[in-house]
């Protein structure tokens, strides 16, 4: 449906980019975006793939718990970037790896803007129990993810994620683990220790 829509709209449209490239996906992701009509149709399709993210995700991607990531209100392009990066190879997740592979760039593009449209819900989360986190957070991390932790087009949205999610990930990174080797983030926390990654856990955690 999607794809109709879409091609009678490129009839009038410039698109030049090479297709099926993640540049050209992400450009017609855009257009989707700014259209009402393919909006609504990428959602209600996205929806029903998205019965394939559910059982960890959650119906409106809030997951089901704590050590799963919230999909909900997360920046379309950084989840469709994802799926791409699950499928090539050079993000590594046993069940992530095997779905994108499964998913045609239609599903990924349809799920991210299903999933990025839906409300975050986050549940009570550890509580930080000093200002340490927050310190280092508006000192370090808000560069790319933003003073509210709303991430970009480029970079996840970190606001309201679970605090087990966000400390098993940053010790991923502190661990040079071989799952997140291409993470800019190795570099970012290479002179953080624990404790502080467990301050900015539960700093973040907690932002609405």
């Amino acid at each position: 449906m999607v794809k109709k829509l879409l091609l009678a709209l490129c009839l009038f449209t410039p698109f030049v980019a090479a297709a099926d490239s993640v540049e050209s996906m992400l450009q017609e992701m855009a257009i989707i975006e700014n259209n009402s009509a393919l909006l609504a149709a990428a959602r209600k399709d996205g929806e029903e793939r998205a019965s394939l993210c559910v059982h960890c995700h959650g119906e409106d991607g809030n997951a089901k718990r704590d050590y799963i990531p919230n999909l909900a209100s997360q920046n379309a392009s950084y989840l469709f970037t994802q799926f791409e990066h699950f499928a090539s190879g050079a993000r590594k997740n046993y069940v992530m790896s095997k779905l994108a592979g499964n998913l045609t760039k239609d599903d990924r593009i349809n799920i991210a803007l299903f999933f990025s449209r839906m409300d975050v819900k986050p549940r009570p989360q550890p509580v930080a129990t000093n200002a340490g986190g927050e310190a280092l957070y508006n000192s370090v991390c808000f560069v790319c993810h933003g003073k509210e932790g709303y991430g970009s087009q480029q970079y996840p949205r970190i606001a309201g994620q679970p605090y087990d999610y966000l400390k098993d990930t940053l010790m991923k990174f502190l661990n040079n683990d071989p799952e997140r080797q291409n993470s800019p983030m190795m570099g970012v926390i290479r002179s953080m220790n624990e404790k502080q990654l467990d301050d900015v856990a539960a700093y973040v955690a907690n932002l609405p």
